[in-house]
């Protein structure tokens, strides 16, 4: 498949409708057009709700793939075949969020998270990323429950959706020392967690320098007097480049179609962030035109609402390329529900720690080394000393020996790392050694 090509039309798409999105929510003004008012009020009702479900899909056929990307010009190499078709079609990604508050007052609970440093929430908030196929198999499971996040993979049958050898996943895990069991696990299909905990705690053992006794940083910070602006900034976008058209009703279920130039948006779009592009964190390597593929020509969004609330999201990708043809399709669909089950934490999940730190660096010290016999702690030079069991501390490095062991090039952050992993002074000259030698 012409994955590049493919990859701009789904950023393009999602440039669309994300900013369709985002000043529908906020938007007063669209309120003049009465099927604008409908949307306007379903976006605000997602807001009122305490779960919001959210599942993107590729709702195309095997064939709709094939026929699209022999419009977008494949070459032999990227080719899909028949049979990854089939298992990339009706693919789906879904989010889900719980919180104990309405949504709209759980993202700024989120937001004070973040500022303290938190990646993954915090108590009361709930989110559940899900990989899947048509025929309900998981691929991966991703969770956060109370600021702690879990993760659960099935590497072979994603091998299999990729178009690789799943037997490769098997033959790479029977090369997985024992002492990391988590890697194993995971390789298994099995649920591992992290302890957020574990980076401070990590933090506070290395003495000194960037990391020491350092809490986690800070999210950027955003100006409300900037988002305020940005927030304007899309409200104008939006209502001089969308009209909305009301299709009716049917079973309930009201539909409003979004009638809008790409090109139009996006320029739109660009033109109201990259002022602002300076003061939002991320925002700084925008670019300064929209994706060449995109033209003035309407393109239309799929909008359906039920029972007030926006119910789902329809979009064919293929209209953003003029040149692909009114046969071609490859159709997304985003359903949205209020009524998510309850997201939990896994029981039973192998819980990265600090001895898995200390063995991952054991295992990437002997790849240096060029493969040195005696395993994870065993009789290389570096095995039984930096190896601890259980992640137990190696003496701090004294200023003396960081000075002699940045000689190597190495910076004192990293031998801060290594250090803080359980690699004494004299493992850590070992490792240096044995990288030379390596080179040499």
């Amino acid at each position: 498949m012409t994955i590049r090509r493919t990859t701009r039309t789904v950023l393009a798409a999602s440039v669309c409708t994300g900013v369709l999105a985002l000043g529908m929510t906020a938007c007063g003004t669209v309120k003049e057009i009465s099927a604008a008012q409908k949307v306007s009020g379903a976006f605000g009702k997602l807001g009122e709700s305490k779960t919001v479900k959210a599942e993107l899909s590729l709702d195309a056929t095997a064939d709709q793939l094939i026929a699209f990307e022999k419009a977008t010009g494949a070459d032999g190499k990227d080719k899909l075949d028949a049979k990854s078709a089939a298992a990339i079609a009706g693919t789906s990604l879904t989010l889900a969020v719980t919180s104990d508050k309405p949504l709209k007052d759980a993202q700024a609970e989120a937001q004070k998270q973040a500022q303290s440093g938190s990646a993954f929430g915090g108590k009361g908030l709930a989110l559940e990323y899900v990989l899947a196929g048509k025929d309900g198999k998981t691929y991966a499971d991703v969770r956060a429950v109370d600021g702690k996040p879990y993760l659960k993979v099935d590497a072979e049958a994603i091998s299999t959706l990729v178009g690789k050898d799943p037997a490769e996943i098997k033959k790479f895990s029977d090369t997985v020392p024992a002492e990391l069991k988590i890697v194993k696990d995971a390789l298994a299909g099995k649920w591992v967690s992290v302890d957020p905990k574990l980076f401070e705690e990590l933090a506070k053992n290395v003495p000194g320098g960037a990391l020491g006794g350092a809490k986690p940083s800070a999210a950027p910070s955003i100006d409300p007097k900037v988002a305020e602006s940005l927030v304007q900034s899309l409200k104008d976008v939006v209502t001089k480049n969308v009209s909305f058209e009301d299709k009716g009703s049917k079973d309930g279920v009201d539909h409003v179609v979004a009638l809008a130039s790409a090109k139009g948006l996006a320029d739109g779009f660009l033109g109201a962030v990259k002022p602002l592009a300076k003061d939002f964190p991320g925002f700084k390597d925008l670019p300064s035109d929209a994706p060449t593929e995109l033209t003035n020509e309407k393109v239309s969004v799929d909008l359906y609402l039920k029972g007030g609330a926006l119910s789902s999201v329809s979009f064919d990708l293929a209209q953003l390329d003029a040149k692909l043809g009114k046969d071609v399709h490859l159709p997304v669909k985003l359903a949205l529900t209020q009524d998510a089950a309850p997201i939990q934490a896994p029981s039973g999940a192998t819980e990265f720690g600090m001895s898995d730190i200390t063995n991952l660096m054991g295992l990437f010290t002997k790849s240096i080394a060029g493969g040195l016999d005696g395993g994870l702690g065993g009789d290389s030079p570096l095995g039984g000393a930096g190896l601890k069991p259980g992640g137990a501390k190696a003496a701090p490095l004294t200023p003396d020996q960081v000075k002699e062991l940045t000689k190597s090039g190495a910076t004192e952050q990293e031998l801060k790392m290594l250090n803080a992993g359980g690699m004494s002074y004299e493992d850590i000259k070992a490792l240096i050694a044995a990288g030379d030698g390596a080179q040499s």
